[in-house]
């Protein structure tokens, strides 16, 4: 079992890696006459964020992942199990000495997992869907995460992505 301290910097590197990593991506825009609906429908893309983040963090502290990673857990399974999970990386280009990579499509979210040199899992990172973003790690700034959970230690920012 992880320290709490371990699982909410896991958690906060989780959520701030993916929504770096997402901030490029582009949202329709709504009409100017939309407001009222665009803000009811903010508030429930924001308790969905807010489900999401509660979730990735419980689950943190059994070394695990909620969604597509269920059952896959750190220190104890293998690649071969994840890969039998998800296949072997879709992008063999995508896949460094690090991390194996699986991109987020239509709806199913993103991972990357890094593997112990017994092969077992090491980190798993999510990176949330591209579709509906801000119902997941779109709505999860640092200062949702503060008040969330606590503040960070140390936020790492990704110049590449802004």
């Amino acid at each position: 079992m992880l320290s709490k301290k371990t699982a909410v910097r896991m958690v906060s590197a989780v959520i701030l890696t993916g929504s770096l990593l997402g901030a490029g991506a582009s949202f329709p825009s709504e009409p100017v006459g939309a407001a009222s609906t665009m803000d009811s429908a903010s508030g429930i893309a924001k308790e969905h964020a807010l489900t999401t983040l509660h979730e990735i963090y419980n689950k943190a502290f059994s070394g695990e992942m909620p969604y597509a990673a269920k059952g896959l857990k750190i220190n104890e399974n293998s690649q071969k199990e994840v890969y039998e999970a998800f296949g072997p990386p879709p992008d063999p280009g995508n896949t460094d000495e690090t991390f194996d990579y699986y991109h987020a499509e239509m709806g199913h979210p993103g991972f990357a997992f890094a593997y112990n040199d017994d092969k077992t899992i090491s980190q798993i990172r999510y990176f949330g869907t591209h579709v509906e973003r801000d119902h997941n790690l779109g709505s999860i700034t640092p200062k949702v995460l503060g008040k969330q959970l606590s503040s960070a230690d140390e936020i790492r920012h990704i110049s590449s992505t802004n």
